[in-house]
């Protein structure tokens, strides 16, 4: 009884973790399609690169009644694209992926930012999950 309440909790956590990788590698499609954006427009028009745009997929709203219970969903946001001056350092991409409608991890979200530096660099980070047990 004891080991069952130590490694069942354990157990779940470790199936739904690595169910949760899919929706974690969703925004590296995203962030390929910001870094090429960036490369090729160049930082000042970077505010250019946005969804479905310059190599950039659209997004994938959950929200809408066409998209199916196992797709991720992926969302691009942050002060960066669309921006209507010039991008500059502090401005950011922010990469969002939504667990698909039919996980156990659903409305679950891991998030990816990419600052712009003084020397014109994109840093990301290491991206934050909306349940810490997910990371």
């Amino acid at each position: 009884g004891v080991l069952a309440t130590v490694a069942l909790p354990k157990y779940q956590n470790f199936i739904a973790k690595a169910e949760f990788v899919e929706t974690k590698m969703a925004v590296g499609a995203v962030k390929v399609g910001v870094e090429v954006c960036v490369q090729t427009l160049g930082v000042t028009y970077a505010n250019n690169c946005v969804n479905g745009r310059h190599g950039i997929p659209a997004d994938i709203d959950l929200l809408d009644e066409d998209v199916s219970d196992d797709e991720v969903g992926v969302t691009l946001g942050g002060t960066a694209p669309g921006k209507s001056s010039d991008v500059t350092a502090g401005d950011y991409f922010e990469i969002t992926a939504t667990a698909p409608k039919g996980s156990r991890n659903t409305g679950e979200t891991y998030t990816l930012i990419g600052t712009f530096n003084t020397n014109d660099q994109i840093l990301w980070d290491q991206g934050a999950c909306s349940k810490a047990v997910l990371c």
